[in-house]
């Protein structure tokens, strides 16, 4: 924990030292939220019926979904973008030799923009109960642990492509095949109820598609975690595997390169 924090707080005070696109990062919330507030709105006549297990407000329904593309796209992202931005200045090998957790030093390389994705979030969520979006504020908590599986699901995808950037310099299209995927075939937007049949088949290997059910209902509807522990359950076991392919191809990854000598000290 003592190299996770440490790796928060460098980020943190790299953060605090560009404070105008701090500012300017939580003032385009209220950008994000109107127009979602206006176009959900417009749409919630249409869209009522088809949300109808998921909340009956189309807006909270929409916020929840444009707060879950923006996290995805972070928690994929983030761990292979700063590994390639370590390798490239030195940084990864030297704290690859220190004496901490490696599990540690990529949990601490990607924690930072991950929780002020989620405090944004927060702040969204907020920002559109002004607007009369209706939250079950007694469902936070395990809210919250679904949120936390949806985190780390996205997070080991990942560190899969981490792998990929130590072994080959490259994370290809991973990251945006999975928010791609987690848009179209999640239920970002609309339900997965509504997707064709000749494709809805392929929402069940989105775990977006689990995490953003059981969400909604639990986060909107109160519903309590027993009617959405099927969903929550699926959504833990592909978290696990998750985790278990990203920390042996990322091992992998690391022998791969160290026999090529393409990363020293390994």
């Amino acid at each position: 924990m003592r190299t996770i924090g440490a790796l928060i707080r460098a980020a943190w005070l790299t953060a605090m030292s560009y404070r105008v696109q701090t500012v300017i990062s939580l003032l385009t919330l209220w950008v994000t939220v109107i127009p979602v507030y206006f176009i959900a709105t417009a749409l919630q006549p249409t869209m009522a019926s088809a949300i109808r297990n998921e909340g009956t407000q189309y807006f909270p329904f929409m916020l929840i979904g444009t707060f879950a593309v923006s996290l995805i796209s972070i928690c994929v992202a983030t761990l292979p973008g700063a590994v390639e931005a370590g390798i490239s200045s030195g940084f990864f090998e030297g704290v690859l030799m220190t004496r901490a957790p490696r599990v540690a030093i990529l949990a601490g390389l990607s924690a930072y923009p991950i929780l002020w994705a989620v405090f944004r979030g927060a702040l969204m969520l907020a920002a559109g109960a002004l607007f009369g979006a209706r939250i079950a504020i007694g469902s936070v908590v395990p809210a919250l642990g679904i949120l936390a599986l949806i985190v780390v699901v996205h997070w080991a995808i990942g560190l899969i492509g981490a792998a990929l950037v130590v072994a080959f310099r490259t994370s290809g299209p991973l990251s945006q095949a999975v928010v791609v995927a987690s848009t179209l075939l999640g239920g970002a937007y609309y339900p997965t109820s509504v997707i064709p049949s000749w494709i809805q088949s392929l929402a069940s290997f989105v775990p977006a598609a689990y995490g953003l059910r059981a969400l909604r209902r639990v986060l909107l509807d109160g519903a309590p975690v027993a009617t959405v522990s099927s969903d929550v359950l699926i959504l833990a076991a592909i978290t696990a595997g998750t985790l278990v392919v990203g920390v042996v191809a990322f091992r992998a990854a690391l022998g791969y390169a160290g026999r090529r000598g393409t990363l020293s000290h390994l």
